[in-house]
């Protein structure tokens, strides 16, 4: 029998409601759920949603702990948006927009705000728009390389002593994906050291169907997410996640695309559970439009009694 002794790290999950989500962070003990309390890198490639997905996960998690969100935008942000796919995730609170004249004084304001326990989410977006006070002041054409990386890894050794504490905040960090000059494969921003001490990394698409984007007539949209890195449980886990053209992630459209992929749900010319028609998808997506949340219930209830693999 092994015991350990001290106080160990006991690693809190958030079950969203998000099917494959979800299961895509199970651990080996078989419990699924969003492990809360990291340090998380979700990037991709451009315009694929990576900020969307990061407000709605940013919402439910603060949501659930009632606790506030600090935000470090580097891009610029669109605040109707971001409160409109908030108030999609029932999130109700404080954001706190940081702001000031130098890039590394909004990191470490950030990394102030993480040890304020109102805060339960930070968000740093993005690690490629990070713009050092050697950059900004020097010419075009001077050489910088590095600088991005050593301010990242300060950021994220600041960041891992404060993720330390039993009720830390959740720390989300957005960055983009490019391919890599003169060689293979793709790379992202930052450095090395942001992959180590990241918790979770996740990397997004938008998904593909029949050689193009699986994007609808209103412009909602199908993400496809892949689990690079997960400390705590199994890495390569794919999950998927139905954006609401204006509204973020949705709940019921996510359900009922899982219930697609978990073959519970049937997608023909329309869509059906059984002998059980719901019509169009052209007009259950336009049912989420209008809020009607309960027309979605089946599909959370077909997947509820699917088996589960382990079982």
């Amino acid at each position: 029998m092994i015991n350990i002794l001290g106080d160990a790290p006991t690693i809190k999950r958030l079950e969203t409601g998000l099917y494959s989500f979800d299961r895509a962070f199970e651990n080996r003990a078989g419990e699924v759920g969003f492990p809360l309390g990291k340090g998380i890198e979700i990037f991709g490639v451009t315009y694929c949603g990576k900020s969307t997905i990061t407000y709605g996960l940013a919402g439910l998690i603060a949501s659930a702990q009632e606790g506030n969100i600090a935000l470090a935008d580097l891009e610029g942000f669109d605040p109707d948006f971001l409160i409109t796919v908030l108030e999609n995730a029932k999130f109700s609170g404080d954001v706190q927009y940081i702001q000031t004249e130098s890039d590394e004084d909004v990191l470490d304001k950030l990394v102030v705000f993480m040890k304020d326990k109102n805060y339960r989410v930070g968000i740093l977006d993005s690690i490629g728009a990070i713009s050092p006070i050697s950059e900004q002041e020097g010419a075009i054409g001077e050489a910088n390389m590095g600088r991005r990386a050593k301010i990242m890894a300060q950021f994220t050794r600041k960041s891992i002593k404060i993720l330390r504490n039993p009720d830390a905040p959740s720390i989300f960090m957005v960055n983009h994906s490019y391919p890599r000059i003169g060689g293979r494969g793709s790379d992202t921003p930052g450095g090395e050291v942001k992959k180590y001490l990241a918790s979770i990394r996740i990397q997004v698409k938008r998904k593909y169907f029949k050689g193009k984007y699986e994007e609808y007539p209103d412009g909602s949209y199908v993400i496809e997410g892949k689990v690079i890195k997960n400390r705590w449980g199994y890495k390569d886990r794919i999950f998927w996640l139905f954006v609401l053209s204006g509204k973020g992630i949705h709940k019921g459209l996510t359900a009922m695309y899982d219930g697609f992929m978990e073959g519970v749900v049937g997608k023909k010319k329309v869509v059906t559970i059984g002998d059980k028609s719901f019509g169009y998808l052209k007009n259950i997506i336009d049912e989420a439009q209008e809020g009607n949340d309960e027309f979605f219930d089946p599909f959370f209830e077909a997947l509820k009694s699917k088996p589960e693999e382990n079982e």
